[in-house]
């Protein structure tokens, strides 16, 4: 009886394996997710009666494609748009972007200045510390997910005044 139940277990998770094996057959897994890195992700948290706040990280192409980021969301806020600090006529003028080219080995630094993401509408309170989602959405259907650190403002200007006084030797 012990030989009958371990034959029929074996024959089972045969089954399932090989079963799952030609599942994956005949297509391939987009590889493109992979070549695509985010670094340094950070959102700030919201200052008292603020209605938003900004969020900056590296967005790193790998790959031998360009790609196209259309989207992002993070965990606990509501709205995120991507937007960028443009020069018009003298004065800085900030605006969203619908969509945010990304060429192949090339990186997209949002800072200060540049490209950053502006979010709103908190649904929960963030606290310095603390690590949200955050999730890429680029035009051909990938997503690129990582955690966003939660930090203040004061941390932010440090780090921002640190890397301007960075001299390379």
């Amino acid at each position: 009886m012990t030989k009958v139940c371990f034959s029929l277990a074996s024959a089972f998770i045969m089954s399932v394996f090989s079963s799952s094996l030609l599942a994956h057959s005949g297509h391939e897994h987009d590889s493109n997710v992979a070549a695509l890195e985010v670094h340094n992700a950070q959102v700030r948290e919201f200052l008292p009666t603020a209605k938003s706040s900004v969020a900056y990280l590296t967005l790193v192409n790998h790959s031998d494609t360009d790609t196209v980021l259309t989207k992002a969301s993070i965990d606990g806020l509501a709205r995120v748009e991507i937007h960028q600090h443009t020069h018009v006529d003298g004065m800085m003028k900030m605006q969203q972007v619908a969509s945010l080219p990304i060429a192949a080995h090339q990186h997209v630094d949002f800072k200060p200045g540049g490209y950053h993401l502006m979010v709103f509408e908190p649904i929960e309170p963030l606290k310095v510390g603390q690590h949200r989602k955050l999730t890429l959405y680029f035009s051909d259907g990938n997503r690129v997910f990582t955690n966003a650190e939660v930090v203040s403002l004061a941390s932010q200007a440090e780090q921002s005044n640190a890397s301007k006084s960075h001299n390379h030797h």
